[in-house]
């Protein structure tokens, strides 16, 4: 088994839209960032790996996997 290792922010610009992106979720789930943050980039570097054409749309996929996935817990 191959294990490829993915660059989370290649950019500062990247980064900062990232960092909102959890911010913007931690606020609309009411969760602390620093718990959001792991998920969130775990969720990111998985998506990376799979799809590296689709970078603008990142943010808003792995924030919608974010939510359903402490939805479906919180539920």
């Amino acid at each position: 088994m191959t294990v490829v290792a993915v660059l989370l922010y290649e950019t500062e610009a990247e980064k900062r839209q990232h960092l909102s992106a959890i911010y913007m979720l931690a606020h609309d789930l009411g969760i602390a960032e620093d718990s959001i943050r792991p998920l969130y980039e775990n969720e990111l570097r998985e998506l990376k790996e799979h799809a590296p054409r689709i970078k603008t749309f990142l943010s808003v996929f792995v924030s919608r996997h974010i939510k359903e996935k402490i939805n479906k817990h919180i539920a």
